[in-house]
């Protein structure tokens, strides 16, 4: 591989010197509307008229998820696992005595991911894959029953059995599942993903703005996994969850994935010069802050194509300390363990 690199040690110095004046991520809204809101809004008008509920009752189940959402927080910081179990028991009793009918699924299904989501911390894999299927059914039927946004909830529910898979060692069958979960929706093809919906092309067209800016969030996700399951590894980043996909860019955002994936095609294929003038092409655009990760991503793997590079690594430290603002935890676990100078 250094005997590969030599041939391009003047692409390399240019782009170690061009480094400085890279310029900043933006800090502006990438998308056009707050999907977040939008969802909601969406989501709330369909809840009134698929489950036929007054005002207090809409109250009463989101008042239920916010107290969810405070044993999320519990879960991934690990203060108390048990006792967010408890916490977790408390509510589910209390969706249990106060819903029925399709408003109890709607209820339910925000449950279900989060005891999920207690059995993933202890590694409990197996019932952690069995409530998040069950969280997926009830979702799947809410869909079809005309609640359109939660589809998003059953895209949500592949990428966290993919990453059931990813922590249980079935390594695969994560990448698989992801790749099949992009390519969805992406393009609309359905492969071996869990949930009837995927199976209807009706679907696919439900809500086009949820299921295209996820799709952009989950390859910043799971670009993140990838460097954060593989930071002790001196290989380049797993690329088969992406490696074969192909897809209409019709978005400014699809051209930035679509580049990226060029980009590292380049550098696995040992193209040196057109990885090189692609990656500097990549750090001379200012993109949104949400694309931090890619850029990330990217500084590492050359990092690791080009070995103990002393100028190389003082000059990523430099840009991913002042240049960029997305992923701290992670640019900072980053400068301590990887990015020595």
């Amino acid at each position: 591989m250094e005997k590969e690199i030599i041939t391009y040690r003047k692409e390399l110095k240019d782009f170690i010197n061009a480094m400085p004046d890279f310029p900043d991520s933006l800090v502006s809204s990438t998308f056009e509307y707050d999907t977040g809101k939008l969802i909601k809004i969406l989501q709330k008008k369909e809840v009134f008229e698929i489950c036929k509920i007054s005002e207090s009752e809409f109250e009463a189940a989101d008042s239920i998820d916010r107290e969810l959402g405070k044993v999320v927080t519990g879960l991934l910081r690990e203060t108390d696992l048990e006792q967010s179990l408890k916490d977790y028991l408390r509510l589910e009793k209390e969706i249990e005595d106060k819903f029925s009918g399709n408003m109890y699924m709607y209820t339910k299904q925000g449950a279900l991911s989060v005891k999920a989501l207690y059995y993933y911390k202890i590694k409990n894999f197996p019932k952690a894959i069995t409530f998040t299927m069950e969280c997926l059914v009830l979702n799947d039927y809410l869909v079809q029953k005309g609640i359109y946004t939660l589809n998003l909830r059953c895209f949500e529910q592949n990428k966290n059995i993919s990453r059931i898979y990813f922590r249980d060692q079935k390594t695969e069958l994560g990448y698989e599942l992801i790749f099949n979960l992009i390519n969805y929706l992406l393009n609309g093809i359905n492969k071996n993903l869990f949930g009837n919906i995927f199976s209807h092309n009706q679907y696919w067209e439900k809500v086009h703005m949820i299921r295209e800016t996820y799709a952009y969030e989950l390859f910043t996700m799971i670009t993140e996994d990838m460097i954060r399951f593989n930071i002790n590894s001196q290989e380049f980043l797993p690329d088969d969850w992406y490696s074969e996909l192909d897809f209409e860019v019709n978005t400014p955002d699809r051209q930035i994935i679509y580049n990226w994936i060029y980009i590292n095609k380049q550098l696995r294929n040992s193209n040196y010069k057109d990885y090189f003038d692609g990656l500097l092409y990549c750090f001379q655009q200012p993109y949104n802050q949400f694309y931090d990760i890619l850029k990330i991503s990217l500084l590492l793997d050359l990092y690791k194509l080009t070995g103990d590079n002393p100028d190389l690594a003082r000059n990523i430290v430099n840009f991913i300390e002042n240049r960029l603002h997305f992923n701290q935890s992670l640019r900072t676990l980053l400068i301590k363990n990887v990015f020595k100078v």
